[in-house]
């Protein structure tokens, strides 16, 4: 069956540019696991079994909550033996 969609002024008929974003993952290696990333979808699940995000992926207006004062309170409490409040 043929799509057609709506390009500069005129119906045309649809081609694989138009359903498909180019898109280059680039692979690495996990710093948490050390397993071979070739995937966005490996990375996603890479993150999330080790708890972890990555800034990049948060809204452009996130407000971080925490500052270099709780980062040095939570280090010092650390070294002290307290509990992390921040979990």
């Amino acid at each position: 069956m043929t799509t057609y969609v709506y390009r500069d002024g005129k119906i045309v008929e649809k081609t694989y540019r138009d359903s498909v974003k180019p898109y280059r993952f680039t692979e690495y290696q996990s710093p948490i696991t050390g397993a071979l990333i070739t995937s966005s979808r490996q990375r996603e699940r890479d993150l999330n079994n080790s708890g972890s995000f990555d800034p990049r992926d948060l809204p452009k207006d996130h407000q971080w909550k925490r500052g270099r004062q709780e980062q040095s309170r939570e280090a010092h409490a650390a070294r002290s033996g307290q509990p992390n409040l921040w979990r």
